[in-house]
């Protein structure tokens, strides 16, 4: 008969249990030295199990704990190995500190899985280039907001700002027979005798000229200026030359889904559309329909009103328009630009035109109707 087995011996257990106890310290780097490591420790406990493990026979339980623990033993080992490579290169970043000398940043081969990537050599344009030392480069300062508006101030000290006022097809030609530096004194004169100011300054003209078209242009010190004789032409113009007339400017509003009864040619309807939503009918240059939806048979169109206020239009803008217990949305109005019917041109219109008929759907010169 076989002799019967042993009992466990303790001093397995007490192995398995010192094993899983063991955790590596924080020591410095004298006594990490001089200090075994685990992994030699490790092996060394494994050879004495493997010698008693000789001479007996152990139980099926014992045998699925060792096979465990030899791939526990695995995994510290593979641990060990990583912190060794880790506190190594910890160490060595630590001594090129002390030294102050160049250092790179690497990446430890402990922290990633990745295999480790090959540098390119140098290319031709990084050979010719040499070193180049980046903690010597340095943005240049960028000096104060108040010493660059000098400088601009300086730099279109002789710039001229201009406006150029658009005629109206078939309108007579203005300033007609006289030279640009009577207009110029002309207009000047008007303007003092209106005293617009701009920065506590008299709003003149420098320069006139106008163009083949008829329109004029006129050349200020100061783009405010510019834009004070743009946008007032109308109070200005006809008293420098009677045939020089021009129309304010308008903001036009498109407002949807009004009802196709309200009649913009009857004066009630409008001044019934306007007293509704408080607006005066001097703030107001002309209503019009966008397209011919009476003419189409429909219930709804959209209404184009011209304010001469900006303001006023951007509030209604925002805010829409009320008639008659109904809400009507708005939106702004951007006109495109003069197509000609005759000649499929853009920039004029058909009763603009000079040039012979162009058909919209072959492209020859005869008429479409033909």
């Amino acid at each position: 008969m076989n002799p019967s087995p042993d009992p466990p011996n303790k001093d397995n257990h007490m192995i398995v249990q010192e094993i899983y106890k063991s955790k590596p310290g924080f020591l410095t780097q004298s006594q990490y030295a001089n200090q075994p490591s685990t992994l030699a420790i490790i092996l060394k406990k494994l050879e004495n199990l493997e010698k008693r493990e000789t001479n007996v026979n152990l139980p099926a339980n014992l045998e699925i704990l060792i096979m465990r623990l030899n791939d526990r033993i695995d995994e510290l080992a593979e641990k060990q190995s990583n912190m060794e490579k880790l506190i190594n290169y910890l160490l060595a970043k630590i001594d090129n500190k002390r030294n102050q000398g160049p250092t790179k940043e690497t990446v430890s081969p402990c922290l990633t899985n990745h295999p480790s990537q090959t540098t390119n050599p140098p290319s031709f344009a990084e050979i010719t280039a040499g070193p180049r030392n980046m903690n010597k480069l340095s943005l240049p300062k960028r000096p104060p907001l108040a010493i660059c508006q000098n400088q601009i101030q300086e730099i279109n000290k002789f710039k001229k700002y201009h406006i150029i006022i658009r005629s109206k097809f078939g309108a007579p030609k203005p300033f007609e027979k006289i030279s640009s530096q009577e207009a110029c004194n002309t207009i000047n004169k008007v303007l003092m005798e209106i005293s617009p100011t701009c920065e506590h300054a008299p709003i003149r003209i420098r320069a006139f000229t106008q163009y083949p078209s008829r329109d004029i242009k006129l050349y200020t010190r100061s783009k405010m200026e510019a834009c004070w004789l743009l946008e007032n032409r109308a109070s200005w113009t006809h008293k420098a030359d009677p045939l020089f007339i021009t129309s304010p400017p308008t903001f036009p509003i498109i407002v949807h889904s009004c009802p196709t009864y309200v009649d913009v040619d009857d004066e009630i309807c409008r001044n019934a559309l306007l007293q509704q939503n408080e607006i005066e009918k001097k703030h107001v240059n002309r209503i019009q329909w966008l397209g011919h939806p009476k003419e189409e048979d429909k219930a709804h169109g959209s209404l184009v009103i011209h304010f001469t206020e900006r303001l006023l239009a951007q509030q209604i803008l925002w805010g829409g328009l009320i008639f008659n217990g109904n809400f009507m949305r708005t939106m702004a109005y951007t006109p495109g630009p003069a197509q000609c019917f005759n000649c499929l041109k853009t920039g004029h219109q058909a009763f603009q035109c000079k040039e012979n008929p162009t058909c919209s759907k072959c492209g020859r010169t005869h008429s479409p109707q033909d």
